[in-house]
């Protein structure tokens, strides 16, 4: 893995980019997902189209999550709402950093 920058960090999710590869690291409790320059802006236009339309469910425990689908039909990822803000939040920072740290180079 790529010696990376951190862009944003809120509750449970950082985000990570390489300058050397253009690699996106988003670390989120579990998971770690990667993307390239272009995927991490096509994620994050999706996740945009997402925002305000959320739809949350019930879980076993009693906590409410939101469920976002994966191109993997049986890979979800769930989130709480103070997650989802945190994760929304976090994705949206990276990129205006990401844009200030291409510039200054």
């Amino acid at each position: 893995m790529c010696q990376s920058i951190i862009l944003s960090s809120k509750g449970n999710t950082t985000i990570s980019y390489c300058t050397h590869c253009q690699s996106h690291y988003i670390w989120q409790n579990s998971f770690l997902l990667t993307f390239n320059a272009h995927q991490y802006s096509s994620f994050l236009a999706e996740i945009s189209n997402k925002i305000g339309l959320e739809e949350f469910v019930t879980f076993p425990d009693g906590d409410s999550r939101l469920l976002l689908t994966t191109p993997v039909y049986e890979i979800l990822f769930a989130f709480t709402e103070d997650e989802w803000v945190d994760f929304t939040g976090s994705l949206n920072e990276a990129y205006y950093m990401r844009e200030i740290y291409q510039m200054m180079n």
